[in-house]
């Protein structure tokens, strides 16, 4: 626990560490191009939004779970007891059915669309 606690420390100071040193450093200069509203870095091109493209919210799901899934193992790294490797098997192998899922997702909406 107490490694743990070390490291929760560690990576919080070290982030605050690091915005407060952007803050530091980045310059101040608003004016009326930086107060503008943009999109993807344009000038706005029309009043009305368009509505949005799901198409790549299975990628985005796929990246969230490999992400989660690098923070969770490195916190089985630092667990001391018996029961540490079975409990990161059990969660490996439910990534890696949340990735097999997904993966399937994908092929069959590349079939529709390989069809219409």
């Amino acid at each position: 626990m107490e490694q743990f606690l070390v490291y929760a420390v560690g990576v919080t100071l070290a982030v605050f560490l690091l915005y407060f040193v952007g803050v530091a450093l980045a310059p101040y200069d608003p004016g009326s191009v930086k107060n503008d509203h943009f999109e993807c870095g344009l000038p706005a091109s029309s009043d009305q939004p368009r509505r949005a493209n799901y198409g790549f919210f299975v990628y985005a799901i796929m990246f969230v779970v490999a992400d989660m899934t690098g923070l969770f193992f490195t916190l089985f790294v630092f667990g001391a007891e018996g029961r540490t490797a079975v409990l990161a098997a059990a969660f490996a192998l439910l990534m890696a059915v949340a990735v097999a899922l997904a993966s399937r997702e994908l092929l069959r909406r590349e079939r529709e669309r390989g069809a219409a």
